[in-house]
């Protein structure tokens, strides 16, 4: 009896061990992970990278078969032809819809793309929704649909969980779910075409055009313009701050100031340049502008790049700090000085390394779209590439191998290290949580994907 009842206080114990271990094993996996990134060489695990240009190729023409497209390309190929991958993807094969690219975000090895379809004669737009693009795989891997006729604009992540999404048609600000790609809230009632925005401080900045398209009059009438500041922790518009007509472009200088253009109405309307105070909310100072301002990019330096009228096309350069001109429209960088041929006009995008990227679209469909890049030290002409059609938005992306991404939302965090743990022990080809492509996963995944958290 004795006997008995040790046997199977014995084997109640060894279950509890089981039960005990099971409970501890994802616990102690984490910690050996970590232990094991502590006590490795650095140089183990390391993955290729890519340094990309990625390129919104905006036009779409019906009687040329053109549709809007992606390229990208490669910085660390020396030969411009052999650089670009041009129109690797393209948005819509339909032509008769005319979908239109209008923003780019490029987060990690993702990049997400506002697009909308332009209404045919006497019909509702269609089919909007940002478009998510793997750059590693070069390939579109998911769709966040934005509600029919909004006509989304710009995106920008607050965090890893939420997302705003500028949406002009519709007035409105929509929220975002990232992981679940679906749009959970919207905020309205106090929009107006709501274009462009941007982060500074916990709070977001919008630009409102408030310009509405009058069919009977046959032209375009303009209303109030304003900044919409909302606080991204709670969602909660803040205030509401009345600027001059058209406000489009809008940036900040990564420390107090928001930094509004404003392009007027392309007649005897004509632009600004305002500075708001990030603390106060309220407009520091305002420059008049004596012609219609084209694309802005600000350097590390707080130097503002801004293109000049139509007429007169070169580049004007605004001390923020100084609160001056550098050189102001009597005094633009009209060329490249080694390069007198090569007009400077389109979008302008400060690389990483100082350098100044200026896309040059081609909106007749003639094949002329270039991206070329200035070295601002002396306005020299340092590459030119060639793009696709309306080759107009530009940024840049440093992609590095992301296998350790195991549920490939952008991001490698602790959710990664979970689901791989999963499949601890699996072994074969084309599993997900096989990191380094030996065909089983074990500890040597998981500290993989430890190191790049």
């Amino acid at each position: 009896m004795n006997k008995l009842i040790a046997a199977q206080l014995a084997s109640a114990d060894r279950k509890a061990s089981r039960r005990y271990f099971a409970f501890k094993l994802p616990t102690f996996l984490l910690i050996s992970a970590l232990l094991f990134t502590l006590f490795l060489s650095p140089s183990f695990g390391q993955t290729e990278v890519q340094d990309l240009a990625v390129v919104i190729n905006a036009l779409t023409h019906t009687d040329l078969g053109i549709t809007a497209s992606l390229s990208i390309i490669d910085l660390m190929e020396p030969n411009e032809n052999r650089a670009v991958d041009n129109e690797i993807l393209h948005f819509s094969n339909q032509v008769l819809q005319r979908r239109r690219a209008v923003g780019l975000l490029v987060r990690g090895h993702l990049a997400y793309i506002p697009t909308f379809n332009l209404p045919v004669p006497g019909a509702a737009s269609n089919g909007d929704s940002i478009f998510i693009v793997n750059l590693e795989d070069r390939e579109i891997v998911g769709e966040i649909p934005i509600q029919e006729g909004a006509t989304p604009q710009q995106i920008v992540f607050i965090n890893d969980e939420k997302a705003y999404v500028t949406c002009a048609a519709a007035h409105e600000v929509h929220i975002v779910d990232i992981p679940n790609r679906n749009v959970t809230k919207i905020l309205t009632g106090f929009f107006n075409k709501p274009t462009g925005i941007t982060l500074l401080n916990g709070k977001a900045y919008v630009s409102n055009q408030a310009w509405e398209w009058d069919p009977e009059a046959g032209k375009t009438i303009y209303y109030q313009s304003s900044v919409t500041v909302i606080d991204t922790v709670t969602d909660a518009v803040l205030k509401s701050i009345a600027v001059p007509t058209n406000a489009s472009e809008i940036l900040n200088d990564g420390e107090s100031t928001v930094i509004v253009k404003t392009v007027g109405n392309y007649n005897d309307i004509l632009g600004h340049l305002l500075l708001i105070n990030a603390t106060t909310d309220e407009i520091t100072k305002t420059v008049k502008l004596g012609f219609t301002p084209g694309s802005a990019a600000l350097n590390s330096q707080k130097q503002l790049y801004m293109q000049g009228s139509w007429q007169n096309p070169g580049l004007l350069i605004y001390d923020m700090v100084a609160q001056d001109w550098i050189r102001d429209e009597d005094d633009t960088i009209a060329n490249f000085s080694n390069d007198a041929d090569a007009p400077i006009g389109g979008g302008l995008t400060f690389a990483p390394d100082g350098n100044l990227y200026i896309t040059q679209p081609d909106w007749g469909g003639g094949g002329q779209d270039y991206v070329r890049v200035m070295d601002v030290i002396d306005a020299s002409l340092l590459k030119t590439y060639r793009a696709g059609p309306g080759a107009s938005i530009l940024a840049f992306a440093q992609v590095i191998s992301r296998r350790e991404d195991i549920n490939n939302d952008g991001v490698v965090n602790i959710l990664d290290l979970v689901i791989a743990a999963r499949f601890l022990g699996d072994q074969g080809a084309g599993i997900v949580a096989d990191v380094n492509g030996d065909e089983v996963v074990n500890i040597l995944d998981l500290v993989l994907i430890s190191q790049a958290l």
